[in-house]
């Protein structure tokens, strides 16, 4: 059995931990001491303060838009309390009520654990860019929805001046045929009357 004795004097063990924190605040954004991730009720009280504060902006969401929050089943709500309770980014934590609030809609059946999964997978800078592409999608189709009922509103007007276009183009035409000798043809595609003399 060896002679050498283990140190478990407080100073010994207090040395560790600083050692182990200053690695740590190499690795983490906020460092250790806002975090207190070497302390297990410092940690636990982070995580319900964000799960607190994503709750209530999600009940703000609810109320705001007059929806009649439907109980969602534990396999959900479980993963999406636990991604949202170490979400950092503001941006995000706004996303994580976002999606319990239309979670939690009786008017929308969106109900799936994947969603939460997806969402504690991308950073903030990733989820802008798919919502910048989702909104310019949607402003795109908004357009050619316009555009397309404009012209199923015009359609009938403009064929009526294009019927009456192509009457007083052969109207013209025999006009100048019984007048003289010479024949003509009107083509619809340029709108162009072509005169032909005839010998």
């Amino acid at each position: 059995m060896s002679d050498k004795k283990i140190d478990i004097t407080s100073t010994a063990i207090e040395k560790g931990l600083d050692i182990a924190k200053n690695f740590l605040d190499k690795l983490i954004i906020p460092t250790v001491e806002e975090t207190g991730l070497l302390f297990k009720d410092k940690v636990t009280m982070w995580r319900f303060q964000n799960q607190v504060k994503m709750l209530n902006k999600a009940k703000e969401y609810c109320e705001k838009n007059r929806i009649d929050p439907k109980k969602i089943t534990l396999k959900v709500i479980c993963p999406l309390l636990d991604y949202a309770a170490i979400e950092e980014d503001e941006v995000l934590q706004d996303k994580w009520a976002l999606l319990l609030s239309n979670m939690v809609d009786s008017d929308q059946n969106i109900e799936n654990h994947v969603f939460p999964y997806i969402l504690s997978q991308i950073s903030t800078n990733e989820f802008l860019v798919l919502e910048t592409t989702l909104i310019l999608k949607e402003e795109r189709i908004k357009k050619l929805n316009f555009e397309l009922n404009e012209f199923r509103q015009t359609k009938p007007e403009k064929e009526k001046q294009l019927h009456k276009a192509i009457e007083d183009k052969d109207k013209e035409i025999k006009e100048i045929k019984e007048k003289k000798d010479i024949t003509g043809t009107f083509n619809r595609k340029s709108g162009k009357l072509k005169v032909n003399f005839v010998d």
